[in-house]
């Protein structure tokens, strides 16, 4: 295959909305005064509710298994990785790997080398934050289960270099994306 092509950095009045691909959602806009208040409440109840959760969930598979099933829902479909972070990932480490069997672990590792090739700080809380503001949304649908994966996941991607299930729904989602986009070759 050729060379990536490089969509260009969108230009955004909030910062956080440049490494997704929000643009023409809610996310796209930084969050006011009654979206922040909506979100500190929800963050309380995802708070009070992890113990609950946690008991229901045996293993770090399971949470696993769990948040990536919740991340691959259409409504987190703006958190995927804009193109411009996408080929900046194919320029350094290369196209990501086709695999036939379902226990070939070269895409599992190709995602996890290209979060730790852009999982800067800036990229990592950009995406916690967007992240985060769907958990008013998850409590007003009493998915506690879902508000707690949510809330523990945006903590560990903002706190930590591991590679969260938020991020790798964000790098797969923007990996399609990337791929639908391309131009047709003829």
């Amino acid at each position: 295959m050729s060379a990536p092509i490089h969509p260009p950095r969108r230009s955004t009045a909030y910062t956080h909305a440049a490494y997704t691909r929000c643009a023409g959602t809610w996310i796209e806009h930084e969050p006011q005064k009654a979206e922040l208040v909506a979100l500190r409440d929800a963050m309380e109840v995802a708070r009070n509710s992890r113990n609950i959760v946690v008991a229901n969930v045996p293993d770090v598979e399971a949470y696993h298994r769990l948040s990536l099933a919740l991340f691959r829902h259409d409504r987190f479909r703006p958190l995927a990785l804009d193109g411009w972070l996408v080929a900046t990932v194919i320029d350094a480490i290369g196209e990501p790997p086709i695999v036939e069997d379902e226990n070939d672990p070269a895409f599992t590792d190709y995602i996890r080398h290209s979060i730790g090739e852009i999982g800067s700080a800036r990229i990592r809380r950009a995406i916690a934050e967007q992240a985060q503001r769907f958990l008013p949304i998850l409590i007003n649908e009493n998915n506690v289960e879902g508000a707690v994966l949510l809330a523990q996941n945006t903590y560990m991607t903002l706190m930590s270099e591991s590679t969260t299930p938020l991020l790798v729904q964000a790098m797969v989602s923007g990996l399609s994306a990337y791929y639908d986009e391309l131009p047709e070759e003829e």
